[in-house]
């Protein structure tokens, strides 16, 4: 017996539907951490609000431009938020927009991790998805779209079928002009309208990638069952669609017929239903066009891409086709080819941009003699010198070990040591100085230790601090107590 799911699968789409929304809501989430006062603005708002202006611009081929979403938002902040700082509506639509086209990972499909119990186990499942994408109009333009997840999270259905949720949509719209609800049967048209937009779109999606790639579509069975369903749907809307004007010319009979009160604004919402009826015809007509010439559109793309002569692609073997040949052709007939290939094998090669402050340089340098341009610019041989290549002779060093001998653990002042190693020579005088910076430094130099006080050197010759130079007393090492022994 084959084990029972631990939850029925209805459960699994709707904890889909909800995961879908998560990119809004994570928008914001995020307004505390963006620089300035967001409080004021609704950013899950104005995403759907980005959703609505795409549909509605939406067609079998065409979409908005983000600039037109972006000055669309950006309106809707000015007017929730009037006399906010200069660029602060134009910045929070462009991060509307970046949300849903999910600019952050570089513009890919969401992927999201859910909990899903639809087996006999518990396991965690990635959810890809996206809501809007940026795609090249026929003109050469690009625009917007909408995904089907962005239009199901537009409209609340979140995961229904587009046939049913149309179906249902504009059965509730009928029975609300029957009742003469007109009021609701504007929002039921409305979202008729988007299932329209959405139906068109799957469509157009298909008849796309058939022209882009016949490999990528599946004419031997799926499309052909699609186009057979999106006709008898087609016809069936269409029916519908004509239903419903008879029904709502009846419901503006009756307004007119109920006199003055309220009729002005029962006519107005009337016309509205006309015009989104309207909208919805129109827009299932063309697509029922575009279902007609689909067959011929497959068979013109497949005799392009599958009956067309392939092109003949070889490997140019570089050694024995092009090396060789070149090397046994004089310099001035070998030249052209091989700059040839080089360009198309390396590109091109942008020139060096000359520079006013090296080109100055240049030109003020002296003038070379022939002599030095012919020169030859070799490094000369290393030789052996003869001499000690020490600084200070080894007498001096000893001197100098002389006059620091005597430093114990009262500080002596450099000047006086100087004065000392001066009656010797001038490098025992160095050797002291040199001997005292060491001590200075913080890694020390032996066991004498050179310490500041501000004072300055009063020397003919150095120049600096005149530091104290002391010989610090070595720690003595810890008695052995026999307790230790």
């Amino acid at each position: 017996m084959e084990p029972r799911p631990l939850v029925e699968e209805s459960f699994t789409r709707r904890v889909k539907a909800l995961t879908r929304t998560l990119p809004v809501h994570e928008l914001d989430a995020s307004k505390g951490q963006r620089e300035g006062d967001w409080t004021r603005d609704d950013l899950r708002a104005l995403a759907l609000a980005a959703v609505d202006a795409v549909i509605d611009e939406m067609g079998l081929a065409y979409g908005a431009t983000a600039a037109d979403v972006r000055g669309r938002l950006a309106t809707l902040v000015r007017a929730a938020a009037p006399g906010g700082p200069p660029g602060h509506a134009e910045q929070v639509a462009a991060a509307v927009l970046d949300a849903l086209l999910n600019d952050r990972e570089r513009r890919e499909a969401f992927s999201i991790s859910y909990s899903d119990w639809s087996g006999p186990q518990h396991r965690r499942a990635s959810l890809v998805f996206k809501l809007l994408e940026e795609v090249e109009a026929p003109d050469g333009t690009v625009v917007l779209r909408a995904t089907d997840e962005a239009v199901n999270l537009f409209v609340g259905a979140l995961d229904r079928d587009v046939e049913d949720a149309q179906a249902a949509a504009e059965a509730v719209l009928e029975s609300q002009l029957r009742r003469g609800r007109i009021d609701q049967a504007v929002a039921s048209a409305r979202e008729a309208r988007l299932r329209s937009v959405q139906f068109a779109a799957r469509i157009n999606r298909v008849l796309e990638a058939t022209r882009r790639d016949l490999r990528q579509v599946d004419w031997g069975e799926n499309v052909p069952r699609l186009l057979d369903d999106a006709f008898t749907h087609l016809r069936t809307r269409l029916d519908v669609e004509r239903a419903l004007l008879a029904t709502l010319r009846d419901t503006l009979d009756e307004v007119a017929d109920a006199g003055e009160a309220g009729s002005a604004e029962g006519a107005a919402q009337a016309a509205e239903l006309v015009a989104l009826i309207t909208d919805c015809q129109s827009r299932h007509l063309e697509l029922h066009e575009r279902l007609v010439g689909a067959r011929s559109d497959f068979l013109a793309a497949q005799d392009r891409q599958r009956f067309a002569p392939a092109a003949q692609v070889r490997v140019v073997d570089l050694s024995e086709e092009l090396l060789k040949p070149l090397l046994r052709l004089p310099a001035a007939t070998a030249e052209p080819p091989a700059t040839t290939f080089l360009v198309g094998a390396l590109g091109a090669i942008a020139p060096r941009l000359t520079r006013l402050t090296e080109l100055v340089d240049d030109l003020l340098q002296p003038r070379r003699v022939a002599e030095e341009i012919d020169a030859r610019d070799d490094a000369p041989d290393l030789v052996a010198l003869d001499v000690d290549p020490w600084r200070f002779a080894p007498h001096a060093w000893v001197a100098a070990l002389d006059v620091l001998d005597p430093v114990g653990e009262e500080p002596v002042r450099l000047s006086d040591l100087l004065a000392d190693a001066r009656r010797v020579s001038e490098d025992v005088a160095e050797l002291v100085a040199l001997t005292a910076l060491h001590a200075f430094a913080p890694e020390g130099a032996g066991d004498l230790v050179a310490t500041d006080d501000g004072a300055a050197l009063e020397d003919e010759v150095f120049a600096g601090a005149d530091l104290w130079v002391t010989r610090p007393t070595p720690l003595a090492a810890p008695a052995t107590t026999g307790a230790l022994a």
